[in-house]
């Protein structure tokens, strides 16, 4: 047996949490149950219990210190993605709020954060996912390693290449069709079941951005290297705090951190910025 846990709160974003990690469940073909921490007195009219239980979905209440609670009931085995919201404002310097980010921080599972601008949870399954690649072999092959087993039903593909100064491939005699070859290439090598592929250039946060509201995605899949300090995830600050859909994201190793979508690159003069 396979669970979705989906982390409610007291707020109004509870619903949104509950209703993504419905969708994510049926994605993963796994079944979805609601927890809820509280840390001290709760007053019955507070608790989220009957927002689960009108979902038909088993309610587990938690006491404790929120973030270590959390954690814990992420541990065992047959939990294999939880659900939870962002608790923060659109284009706001901070996308996620305290809690969530301690767990995604600290989890190895994989995380769908539902953001500020992800609020209206679309009726029915995920049909259409956008997966940004950002050209690297070694970046590109975990995010599909770590999403081929979540994806139990069918669903479609939408793969975006995105491309900076830093991974474009040299001596391209046609970039734009040499490009195109590549990438397929690379999804026959390392994920053969049909997508759609796209190819562009620039900001990588923006272009996720518009490509989700371009191509209708339902979810957006980012591997991420579970650091948050100055300087560091930009990319996810960037896509957390606009994306219109709820974000995957997926825990990445130190190894495959070296060139994940969210780390700095090296300019041509040698100085270090964001990618």
């Amino acid at each position: 047996m396979s669970i979705v846990l989906a982390a409610l709160d007291t707020t109004f974003v509870a619903r949104a949490v509950l209703g993504t990690a419905a969708r994510f469940g049926q994605l993963a073909q796994a079944d979805v149950e609601a927890v809820f921490v509280h840390n001290g007195p709760l007053e019955p009219w507070r608790s989220p219990e009957p927002l689960a239980a009108s979902a038909g979905l088993p309610f587990h209440l938690l006491e404790g210190p929120v973030e270590p609670s959390l954690l814990a009931v992420l541990g065992p085995q047959e939990v294999i993605a939880a659900v939870i919201g962002a608790r923060a404002t659109p284009g706001g310097r901070r996308p996620v709020g305290h809690t969530a980010l301690h767990v995604l921080e600290h989890t190895q599972k994989p995380v769908v954060v539902v953001p500020p601008e992800g609020l209206a949870v679309a009726p029915g399954p995920f049909r259409r996912l956008l997966v940004p690649l950002e050209g690297t072999e070694a970046s590109s092959r975990a995010v599909l390693e770590r999403l081929r087993p979540l994806l139990a039903t069918d669903v479609e593909l939408v793969v975006l290449h995105v491309f900076t100064d830093n991974t474009r491939p040299a001596m391209l005699d046609h970039p734009e069709r040499d490009l195109e070859i590549l990438g397929k290439e690379f999804l026959v090598r390392h994920y053969p079941q049909p997508v759609r592929i796209e190819l562009c250039a620039g900001p990588i946060a923006k272009k996720v951005v518009e490509a989700s509201r371009d191509h209708a995605a339902d979810l957006i899949v980012l591997s991420w290297a579970q650091d948050s300090s100055p300087g560091r995830a930009r990319i996810i600050r960037e896509a957390l705090g606009n994306s219109p859909v709820p974000v995957l994201l997926l825990p990445v190793t130190p190894t495959e951190e070296e060139n994940s979508l969210e780390i700095s690159a090296r300019t041509r003069d040698g100085r270090r910025s964001m990618a």
